[in-house]
């Protein structure tokens, strides 16, 4: 990588540790108020030498995914999470707002404001809800953190190893780096020096090993190492690993400082944060108004006349037009986000019309109806009972996960292969990104669908529940679409795919852009190969289709793969099958990996049909695996 670069993603990566420090210290004090605070009183509670009323000013308006002002007084963003939304959803929220982790107090009393209930309550009841999440952790002094953080092992707790044979252990810790996205020649060899001398029954070994690296450390290294070097080939052995001690025990030497890229740092790099932080906010000041402009204020008369105009005309407003002809507030008005804040949460406050996202309002009645249910032709159709006559058995069976190829148990996971009520729960990943690749699938070409299982939580807002959004196309062409979390589909795309010539498998470019409602969704004739079809290969399917009703899922396999002539992928199997019936991929998975028709050459992922082999029962080692 050229020296440049290199500098300038240092640079950008101390300036990002900069502001999560900075914004984290002004965040804990907005939290520790009743209710909103004016700048000069977040000013005054922070005591952070060196941080005056403009640069204070500069840091609040330059983060408005953290900070939300409100009559020109500030509080935390989440405070204006839905009442709807569920209690673990918002701590998550809370907790990566902040960016560190948060006492369970300052949660306690969030959620009583939110969800209007005594924050006695809540210090009681939120460390155990954290305790039991997937995503979050409570550790012995209280404190809240995204489970992410650690060295997470659940995956493979399960997992049958067989510690005496050679190859066992090393074949765990493959799958215990590989679930936590870790490498082992990028995050665990060069620090193998530092841990192998440490005695890692001991939680104290956690701080030494830091304190020996002396540089910033990922803190699922450190559990890396503790659960590594604990590891005991005795078969009765039960895992001792607890990440949260180590977590715990760095915190309490009171020498680091935990940054939100993951990483301990020396407690001595927080001068240099805070220095770079003040400096950030001094070159924001420049762009900021000279003086303090007069927010926008807007009466209770004025807000009955809005909404009782939106409620006369159909269809969506929005609020930037309304703030322009009614208030005559232009887009480049020094003003303009703030007063449309003002104006958004004016007509929130309300409630008789609807929040549609960003800045976008209407009546319940103005939202489609298909919008709020999953079509019928995504739906999962009762399975005919079709029996084995040698077995006396359906022939369409479900294994435990355990019971697939170590490959197919990862292909069940990609995405292309999940989708509407067949998906992984959406997890929260560390860096969205801007841009993704969305392959669209024949069903949801014929209905205009995009299922969100291709789309990580954060790339759209997540609130409401219900929004509208525009997609713009390769050609500049707007489409009206909406999202539906509760179904997690995005509907409205019928028009644009019923242009495609590609029956499935088509790729779409899908890109943020500068307006928060606004999105490019673009095809470049690109087609993903394993999830293509061809015309006489969708006909062929259709045709089978016909016969559906008489076949188990089985057969309908043994015919998909009986036109491969050398082997299919699971993703192109799962697509067929699912032209002629819609099934589950934990079902296709099931019956590839039970029946001896079905044969997966080692270090291969294309199934092959062995035909002498079609209608014998499954085979005698995956019973064990049998559900049900």
């Amino acid at each position: 990588m050229p020296k440049a670069k290199t500098i300038l993603q240092d640079q950008e990566q101390l300036n990002a540790l900069a502001r999560n420090y900075v914004d984290a210290r002004l965040m804990n004090v907005l939290m520790q108020s009743d209710g909103s605070l004016r700048a000069n009183e977040l000013l005054e509670n922070a005591h952070i030498p060196g941080l005056d009323a403009l640069k204070m000013r500069a840091l609040l308006l330059t983060a408005p995914e953290r900070f939300f002002q409100q009559d020109r007084r500030w509080m935390p963003l989440f405070r204006k999470t839905d009442r709807q939304t569920p209690l673990l959803r918002f701590m998550e929220r809370m907790v990566e707002t902040v960016g560190e982790p948060v006492h369970v107090n300052d949660l306690a009393r969030e959620c009583a404001t939110l969800y209007r209930r005594s924050s006695e309550v809540y210090e009681t009841m939120l460390p155990r809800v954290a305790s039991q999440s997937d995503t979050l952790f409570c550790a012995r002094d209280g404190y809240v953190g995204l489970r992410k953080w650690l060295f997470d092992i659940r995956d493979i707790e399960s997992v049958p190893y067989e510690w005496m044979i050679e190859g066992e252990r090393r074949r765990a810790v493959e799958d215990a780096l590989f679930y936590n996205f870790m490498d082992w020649n990028l995050h665990v060899e060069p620090y193998l020096q530092y841990a192998e001398p440490l005695n890692w029954t001991q939680p104290s070994a956690a701080s030494e090993f830091v304190k020996k690296v002396g540089e910033p450390i990922d803190n699922r290294i450190i559990g890396f190492m503790g659960w590594y070097f604990t590891l005991d080939p005795d078969p009765h052995w039960v895992f001792p690993y607890d990440p949260l001690v180590l977590f715990e025990t760095v915190i309490e030497s009171g020498l680091y400082q935990w940054g939100n890229d993951g990483k301990w740092y020396p407690k001595s790099d927080t001068a240099k944060w805070m220095e770079v932080a003040l400096k950030l906010a001094s070159e924001a000041v420049g762009d900021l108004p000279e003086e303090e402009v007069q927010p926008l204020e807007v009466s209770d008369e004025e807000v009955e006349r809005i909404v009782t105009e939106m409620l006369k005309n159909k269809g969506i407003t929005s609020a930037t037009r309304m703030l322009l002809e009614i208030f005559e507030v232009p887009a480049n008005s020094k003003s303009f986000q703030d007063d449309l804040y003002t104006l958004i949460s004016a007509l929130w406050r309300d409630g008789r019309v609807q929040w549609l996202g960003y800045d976008r309002f209407g009546r319940e009645t103005d939202i489609p109806g298909y919008v709020q249910t999953v079509p019928p032709l995504l739906d999962f159709p009762e399975l005919p009972e079709i029996i084995n006559e040698e077995s006396n058995e359906p022939f369409d069976i479900a294994l435990a996960e355990d019971g697939y190829p170590k490959s197919l148990q990862r292909e069940i996971k990609d995405p292309r292969a999940q989708d509407v009520m067949d998906e992984e729960p959406p997890t929260m990943t560390a860096h969205v990104p801007d841009t993704l690749r969305c392959v669209i699938k024949s069903h949801h070409r014929e209905l205009g669908t995009l299922p969100m299982c291709q789309i990580p939580l954060g790339f759209f807002p997540d609130d409401p529940s219900i929004q509208s959004f525009t997609f713009i196309d390769e050609k500049g062409n707007q489409h009206e679409v909406w999202l539906n979390h509760e179904t997690r589909l995005i509907y409205g795309l019928l028009d644009r795919f019923a242009e495609l010539d590609v029956i499935s498998g088509a790729i779409f470019e899908l890109k943020k852009t500068n307006r928060p409602d606004t999105y490019q969704f673009e095809f470049h004739g690109e087609h993903d190969p394993l999830l293509y079809l061809t015309k006489t290969r969708y006909e062929e399917l259709l045709k089978l289709q016909e016969e559906a009703d008489e076949l188990s899922t089985y057969h309908i396999l043994v015919e998909a793969l009986k036109k491969h002539q050398k082997g299919a992928d699971f993703l192109t199997l799962h697509t067929e099958v699912n032209i002629v019936r819609r099934s589950k991929r934990e079902l296709i998975a099931s019956l590839l990996s039970a029946y001896p028709a079905f044969d997966l050459p080692k270090n291969s992922t294309v199934w092959h049909l062995e035909e002498k082999e079609v209608g014998k029962p499954i085979n005698k080692k995956q019973r064990k695996h049998l559900l049900g």
